[in-house]
């Protein structure tokens, strides 16, 4: 429900330290030699396989598709991708392609070095992509230093791996396009499920009334606690978040100055003591990009290692609109 701000504080400090030179990894080399001894590596394998790669700095790639007609990006855009990443022998670690039947992922695109407003990893993937244009799809090869840095999982991401990663770059979605887009799915889960008596509030937020209120209840207002029971849905139904245990498990909150994300203040603040609704709230009034991970099992092992505080990523793909069924519990 809260904003979690600091997801990715501990997993940055784990990728800053991979990326020092001064590291060691567990086979006593540091970070030069390493960095050598895999750029060796990927000369190698590219010229076994007649490969026509191009270098920048330490980084490798091969233009697949090109399209210089496509649109350039620029940092925070929100984009559309497929992709694989792989190991350079070939084992696959996260994959989305076209011809897969799912959608593209949808993400937003930054070249900031603060890596709290970068993917949580695979980070310099985005100053790779940086140069490609919609409609294009390249293949990138990079170090571990450039990739994983130090991280590994058991099964899923070898330790210093060097990795091999097709990108195809869908399309460029603007704010507005993505509120559209969304704001119609939300319209269509809405008359789906019956729910066709939904006042429409600011930021692409519905509320649905579901049961009144008591007669002479508060109304929420800016600046009272209130406190809530909720179950908190994706749109197909998913529950990833519910309170509605014992009053011991009431979220108690400020309005209007909660920490909770936009749309459920928004919601709530047509509510008063009593009173029971839905609210249905578009990602860029929830968690928006939410937490992005190649592969998602890594979010759940930096949950269980404790350096982030919750796994929601795993739960809320990026940008997807939700759904609140709450019970207003108290107003003061």
């Amino acid at each position: 429900m809260k904003k979690f701000t600091g997801w990715l504080i501990g997993f940055s400090a784990l990728v800053l330290v991979g990326c020092n030179d001064d590291t060691e990894d567990n086979s006593g080399q540091d970070g030069t030699q390493l960095l050598e001894q895999q750029q060796q590596e990927i000369e190698t394998y590219l010229a076994d396989n007649g490969i026509n790669a191009i270098q920048e700095g330490n980084i490798y790639y091969q233009v697949l598709t090109e399209n210089p007609s496509g649109d350039s990006l620029t940092s925070g855009d929100i984009i559309r991708i497929y992709y694989q990443i792989a190991v350079l022998d070939g084992a696959v670690i996260d994959e989305r392609l076209a011809d897969s039947g799912e959608p593209p992922v949808t993400y937003r695109f930054t070249l900031s070095t603060n890596l709290l407003e970068n993917n949580l990893v695979l980070p310099v993937l985005d100053f790779s992509i940086a140069t490609m244009q919609t409609g294009e799809e390249y293949e990138f090869y990079l170090p571990s230093a450039f990739a994983y840095v130090t991280y590994s999982l058991e099964n899923v991401v070898p330790e210093n791996a060097i990795i091999r990663a097709r990108v195809q770059l869908v399309e460029i979605v603007t704010e507005d396009q993505l509120g559209t887009e969304e704001d119609q799915e939300i319209k269509n889960n809405l008359a789906n499920n019956g729910l066709t008596e939904a006042d429409s509030l600011t930021n692409g937020v519905y509320y649905i009334r579901t049961e009144e209120g008591e007669a002479d209840g508060i109304a929420v207002e800016n600046g009272r606690i209130v406190q809530v029971r909720y179950t908190g849905t994706l749109l197909d139904g998913t529950e990833f978040d519910s309170n509605t245990g014992s009053d011991d498990d009431l979220l108690r909150f400020t309005a209007g100055n909660s920490g909770l994300i936009t749309g459920f203040d928004i919601g709530v603040s047509q509510m008063k003591q009593g009173e029971k609704g839905t609210v249905v709230i578009p990602s860029l009034a929830a968690y928006d990009q939410s937490q992005l991970a190649f592969p998602t099992e890594i979010l759940l092992d930096l949950f269980q290692r404790r350096v982030i505080n919750s796994p929601i990523g795993v739960e809320i793909p990026p940008f997807t609109p939700l759904r609140f069924d709450i019970e207003v519990v108290t107003v003061n």
